[in-house]
């Protein structure tokens, strides 16, 4: 063979252990690269599973979070209706609150005019205190008095049935004195007509005793 020949046959050969080289290369950064690819595809997998759970979690999360808006939607509303009766009622309050502020200043006023009535009074109380404090010690002086007038009553009640007896003693007394008066000036006229009497019976020229 020819030089050139040769070379060509070198050359064709080592395109040959370079084709061979290059496709064995190939083949294993394609099978490592197919791996990689399978580990790569089963990670996403893997992921899109977790991400499909998300998913699912974020969907229901969605949901409850929908049906708390309505929720809130519905409590907003009837809050809006509270707020608006609670305003209503804050004006009625507010005017309660006036009206109220000038019953407290009325109120202060009688307070502290009854607090004024009450010192007034408990002057006067302190005052009849003591004054009721002289009259019970004037109480007192007079039931002891009182008490020993009692039994000087019961000594003269006592007294006076005595002097009662004495006098129904002395009222019979007298009764006999008057009927022995009675009997006595009856004894008397008598003796006084038989004097009379008598002395008419004397001769006139005799001598006439005193009594005539």
């Amino acid at each position: 063979m020819s030089l050139i020949g040769r070379s060509i046959n070198v050359a064709l050969a080592l395109l040959v252990c370079l084709a061979v080289a290059g496709t064995a290369g190939a083949t294993l950064y394609y099978q490592e690269s197919v791996e990689e690819l399978d580990a790569e595809n089963s990670q996403l997998r893997q992921q899109n599973d977790r991400l499909r759970e998300d998913l699912r979690t974020t969907e229901s999360d969605l949901q409850r979070a929908r049906e708390r808006l309505r929720e809130l939607n519905e409590s907003l509303s009837t809050t809006r209706s509270d707020v608006s009766q609670v305003s209503e009622n804050l004006q009625e309050t507010e005017g309660q609150l006036e009206s109220t502020q000038q019953e407290l200043s009325s109120t202060r006023q009688d307070l502290q005019a009854a607090r004024q009535r009450v010192q007034d009074l408990q002057g006067e109380v302190s005052t009849l205190e003591d004054r009721n404090q002289d009259l019970r010690s004037r109480v007192g002086t007079l039931e002891a008095d009182n008490e020993d007038l009692r039994e000087q009553r019961d000594e003269l009640q006592a007294d006076v049935e005595d002097l009662n007896s004495e006098v129904s003693q002395l009222e019979d007394e007298v009764n006999s004195l008057e009927e022995r008066n009675d009997e006595l000036q009856a004894e008397n006229q008598r003796l006084r007509q038989a004097l009379q009497e008598a002395c008419a019976a004397i001769p006139p020229n005799a001598s006439r005793p005193a009594e005539c």
